[in-house]
């Protein structure tokens, strides 16, 4: 089984590919946990870990979208501009968060039902605008089951 690296998002059960190339797309697990120290002695007790929601990091430069490229700082800011306009008009709404995505073997890797948590660009450098998003996931899950239509 093959799958290409492909970070994107669902909204409204359209697929939209974020503006490449990525450079960094990090999975953060958090855990939840007590800790506590044994009276008079060494070390610790851990008790009640559970495992919370992930964070979903991705850092890129807006050089492409899809496989056009976006050559002029007018054509930048009107991706980061859309995409912020995305996520602004979708502000209750949900995506879900593809790392893999391969419609010619329908493999992917996804995570379901996530929330804009942060949305931050770099416009400094006119020749080549970057982003960093960070989505966060309730459920750790990452399904490797291709959506059904």
């Amino acid at each position: 089984m093959s799958m290409q690296f492909q970070p994107g998002v669902t909204v409204a059960g359209t697929f939209r590919e974020l503006p490449g190339p990525v450079t960094k797309l990090q999975v953060q697990d958090h855990w939840d946990f007590d800790r506590f120290q044994p009276l008079l002695g060494d070390g610790d007790h851990t008790v009640g870990l559970a495992r919370q929601g992930v964070d979903v990091s991705i850092q890129g430069m807006v050089a492409t979208r899809g496989s056009l490229l976006l050559l002029s700082e007018a054509e930048m800011f009107a991706e980061v501009q859309t995409l912020r306009q995305l996520f602004q008009s979708q502000a209750e709404a949900l995506f879900d968060v593809y790392l893999f995505r391969d419609e010619t073997t329908e493999t992917c890797r996804y995570f379901k039902q996530c929330s804009v948590a942060r949305f931050q660009y770099d416009l400094t450098q006119p020749e080549l605008y970057s982003y960093s998003l960070v989505f966060h996931a309730d459920d750790p899950i990452i399904y490797p089951d291709w959506p059904s239509a």
